[in-house]
């Protein structure tokens, strides 16, 4: 679980320390159309890394390795990223990269099921 959780944080310090990355990801999470060239090249490297970390996560929960306090917070922001429509866009054309139906079922689920993103919303009640 600690080896999956350093490995999002830094995805997230990649964003922090390249500005150059963050507008590129913060273009393809709403138009993931819209990027050429390395610009698609980057997003796409970035976002594979991302469902990659998750997919493993996601199997580590599924056989009880995932303490449910802390995987409750990974769907959280999972729940967020899965409903920008540029990722949802991304997926659509990369889901194949994943070898696990049910892994595919879960994010498909959390697309299919997704609200604007936290920061663009009010909490939940249950949130």
């Amino acid at each position: 679980m600690r080896s999956a959780l350093d490995a999002f944080n830094r995805l997230a310090e990649q964003l922090s320390e390249h500005p150059d990355l963050a507008e590129v990801w913060n273009r393809g999470l709403y138009d993931f159309e819209c990027l050429e060239g390395v610009d698609r090249t980057r997003f796409n490297s970035h976002m594979h890394q991302i469902f990659r970390n998750v997919e493993d996560a996601y199997h580590q929960h599924l056989e009880g390795h995932f303490d449910p306090r802390v995987w409750r917070g990974v769907e959280v922001v999972l729940r967020d990223i899965n409903a920008s429509p540029g990722v949802q866009a991304w997926w659509r054309s990369h889901s194949q990269w994943f070898g696990g139906e049910e892994f595919a079922k879960f994010i498909n689920q959390q697309q299919q099921t997704a609200k604007p993103p936290s920061l663009d919303r009010e909490p939940m009640k249950d949130e």
